[in-house]
């Protein structure tokens, strides 16, 4: 595989993978809420649901574990012909999304519910950071060094929000964008710019350890992963 063409492909898997991850996870929201119901999915939230808050504590240890499952699977789709450990890069998904639950209930705990959006922009973005962490982990018991992929990561995640608001408010110039759209669009976003803008030194990082499987019958591999 080129680098130009594992590049594209590693864009699109961060960022189909995570518009999926984050539909799949507010979806589970509506079933522990709704259950069967589906009439009442994608609706406007229910303000005066009844346990609102416990249903929601409940979706969250349900929802966002399975929202890293499938962005991790989606990337580890891409990463099939270099030796990475696909188990413990997918399991560093749901792994990562929980560490923003055990770091916020306690607050929420004791002072009550966090004002505007600072709970689900922590739990987001903590979820993606700390999968992250997990999958620099794994790189480098694998002798690895992907620090600097690491970082651009990180550092990829705030220029995918503004990258969702820019394309959102074009979009909605034309065409008015429904919930579903907006929860798959920032996902789409966010994982996509992110993997955009520390992707070449990623692959930098995984290239030097690229599979014998594949090295054989496809021909070399140069420094830089590509045949």
């Amino acid at each position: 595989m080129t680098r130009k063409a594992f590049l594209t492909r590693w864009i699109l898997a961060n960022g189909v993978g995570m518009a999926l991850g984050f539909l799949a996870f507010v979806n589970i929201v509506f079933f522990v809420a709704f259950g069967l119901q589906f009439d009442l999915y994608w609706t406007e939230p229910q303000d005066d649901l009844e346990n609102a808050e416990e249903l929601l504590r409940r979706a969250l240890v349900l929802g966002l574990p399975l929202a890293g499952a499938i962005f991790t699977t989606f990337q580890a789709i891409v990463l099939r012909d270099y030796s990475v450990d696909l188990r413990s890069w997918i399991f560093a998904g749901p792994t990562g999304f929980a560490v923003p639950l055990l770091l916020i209930w306690p607050f929420t705990a004791i002072w009550g519910d966090i004002p505007g959006p600072v709970e689900p922009f922590t739990i987001v973005a903590g979820g993606l950071v700390g999968t992250a962490v997990f999958q620099w982990w794994t790189l480098r018991r694998k002798g690895m060094e992907s620090k600097r992929w690491l970082l651009l990561w990180i550092a990829g995640l705030p220029l995918g929000a503004i990258a969702f608001m820019l394309a959102y408010t074009l979009i909605d110039m034309v065409y008015s964008i429904s919930w579903a759209g907006e929860v798959g669009l920032i996902g789409f976003a966010i994982g996509s710019s992110a993997a955009a803008v520390s992707g070449r030194a990623f692959l930098r990082a995984i290239s030097v350890e690229a599979s014998a499987a594949t090295a054989i019958g496809s021909g070399p591999i140069d420094g830089t992963g590509a045949r």
